[in-house]
C-alpha cells in the first residue's frame, strides 16, 4: 500500500487485520466457523433491512457499502478492501442491516454467524479490541464525510477521496500511483455528495493541471502533493 500523504496519513485509512496481535491459533479456529461464498460483479451481499445475523469478511475483490434513499440516490460510505470486516448489523447486535453491500468486481467473502463471532471475541479478546478500533475508524470516515460536505468545496472533497482510494487501492508505477479499483464518476459523486457533472468537470481540471492521468479507465495520481494541498484548502464560506 503506497503512502500518498506521508506522515499526515490518518490512522483510520490503514489496512485492517482482524488477527493483529492475536495468538496464532485464532485464525484457523475462526476459519472453522466461516462459510465462503463467491460473488459476481454487481451482486448484493446484503441489503438494508436484511436480518443482521451474520458478519462478513472480504477475502478477494471489492465491496462498496452505501445507503440508498427513497428517490434512488446512493451515498457511498466506503469501499471494503480484502481483510475488512463488514455488516454492522451483525457486528453490533442490531436486528437488521442498515445499509447495502454490493460487489464492485468478482469477490470472495467469508461469513460467520453473529453467535459464533461473539464466541470468537470472548475466546480471543484481542479480536474484540481490534474490532473496536475498526469500527472507530469507520465512524471517523463517516464523520469526515459529514464535515467535508458541510465545510469544504467539491474540489477539496474529491482530492481527499482520491488520496484515500490511492492509499487503499493504489499500485506504485514508478513515482506515480495507479488506482486498482475502478470507481465510476457517478460513484465518486456519490462519495462526496455532488453531481456527476461536477465530477466530470473537476477531473478534467485535475487532468489539465497535471495532477492526474488516465491509463485506460484507471485513474493515475501523478502529483500526490498537489492533491494533498487541494484537499487541505477550499473551505466554503
Amino acid at each position: 500500500m503506497p503512502s500518498v500523504m506521508g506522515a499526515t496519513t490518518p490512522w483510520y485509512w490503514e489496512t485492517f487485520d482482524l488477527f493483529d496481535d492475536v495468538e496464532p491459533a485464532a485464525a484457523p479456529d475462526f476459519a472453522l466457523h466461516t462459510v465462503r461464498q463467491r460473488y459476481e460483479k454487481g451482486d448484493y451481499i446484503f441489503m438494508a433491512h436484511d436480518l443482521g445475523r451474520r458478519v462478513f469478511v472480504l477475502r478477494e475483490g471489492t465491496v462498496k457499502i452505501f445507503h440508498l434513499s427513497s428517490n434512488g440516490t446512493q451515498t457511498i460510505f466506503w469501499f471494503c478492501v480484502p481483510g475488512d470486516v463488514f455488516g454492522a448489523g451483525g457486528i453490533s447486535g442490531a436486528p437488521h442491516q442498515a445499509v447495502y453491500a454490493q460487489t464492485v468486481e468478482p469477490s470472495v467473502v467469508d461469513f460467520i454467524s453473529r453467535t459464533d463471532f461473539e464466541k470468537m471475541m470472548k475466546k480471543y479478546p484481542q479480536i474484540a479490541i481490534n474490532m473496536v478500533r475498526h469500527m472507530s475508524g469507520r465512524l471517523r470516515l463517516a464523520c469526515d464525510s459529514m464535515v467535508d460536505i458541510s465545510e469544504h468545496k467539491a474540489e477539496s472533497r474529491l482530492a481527499r477521496v482520491l488520496l484515500r482510494l490511492a492509499h487503499s487501492y493504489g499500485r506504485l508505477v514508478g513515482d506515480q500511483v495507479e488506482l486498482r479499483v475502478r470507481v465510476s464518476n457517478q460513484e465518486l459523486a456519490d462519495m462526496i455528495g455532488t453531481t456527476r457533472q461536477t465530477i466530470n468537470a473537476l477531473l478534467h481540471e485535475f487532468l489539465d493541471n497535471g495532477w492526474l492521468a488516465m491509463n485506460g479507465r484507471a485513474i493515475v495520481i501523478v502529483s500526490p502533493g498537489d492533491l494533498q494541498r487541494a484537499a487541505e484548502m477550499g473551505r466554503d464560506g
